[in-house]
């Protein structure tokens, strides 16, 4: 009888050992599947910032390359003279009357370069900062492209207020240093004479040209040249 009594102890022991056992396995397993899953947020999350880096870096560089074709035009324009269109100091353009005797001119350094832009300092190669043509700052991307838009996307729905809302944080600035005499080569065609290259002496023009998002949070430099003739 003393035996048995035992024997149900013994079991009744092994028992309370095997239920212990299984609540600590429990614990150790739910400690390990809440580490694999914050780990599991902390990879995506880190995945989703550099996948907005890089559309946010891409989307400036494109905002940049428009502020070096902004700056081209300005030049073009000016020089060309072109009729019932004005270019204010700033590179903006409106109807109006074209100034006689305009065209062939090339434009007169203005000497107001901000030295104090983030644009202006990212550029080390500035060497003859009082020749500066123009320097036309905080110009919208958004006003650039918007006739480009589906307007009937951004008329009424939420998203189309959240994409302006993105593109207007993109701004553009550029501004152009005269460099001198530079050779312009021209190309025609003669009746006579067939095909031929003419070399003839130009004016050269540096170009830098600055993409921004959200003010200076993302700045993206470029710069090109372009040579106009005489």
């Amino acid at each position: 009888m003393l035996v048995f009594i035992q024997g149900i102890s013994v079991h009744n022991k092994n028992k309370k050992n095997n239920r212990g056992f299984a609540l600590i396995l429990s614990i150790v397993l739910l400690l390990v599947m809440s580490l694999m899953g914050g780990s599991l947020v902390v990879v995506s999350s880190s995945d989703h910032r550099s996948n907005n880096f890089t559309d946010h870096n891409q989307q400036t560089f494109y905002v940049a390359e428009t502020a070096l074709l902004e700056g081209e035009k300005y030049l073009v324009n000016t020089y060309l003279g072109l009729n019932k269109r004005e270019i204010a100091t700033d590179g903006t353009e409106s109807l109006g009357a074209a100034v006689p005797g305009n065209k062939g001119k090339h434009p007169q350094n203005s000497n107001l370069a901000d030295k104090n832009s983030v644009c202006y300092k990212s550029f080390k190669n500035v060497i003859n900062i009082n020749d500066v043509v123009i320097h036309h700052q905080n110009g919208s991307f958004l006003n650039i492209i918007y006739p480009a838009l589906d307007q009937s996307d951004h008329s009424s729905t939420a998203s189309g207020d959240k994409e302006l809302e993105y593109l207007e944080k993109f701004k553009y600035e550029y501004f152009i240093v005269n460099i001198g005499q530079a050779d312009f080569n021209e190309s025609g065609s003669s009746i006579a004479a067939g095909s031929l290259d003419v070399i003839n002496a130009g004016t050269a023009y540096r170009i830098h040209g600055c993409g921004r998002y959200d003010g200076d949070a993302m700045i993206v430099p470029l710069e090109s040249l372009i040579v106009l003739p005489g």
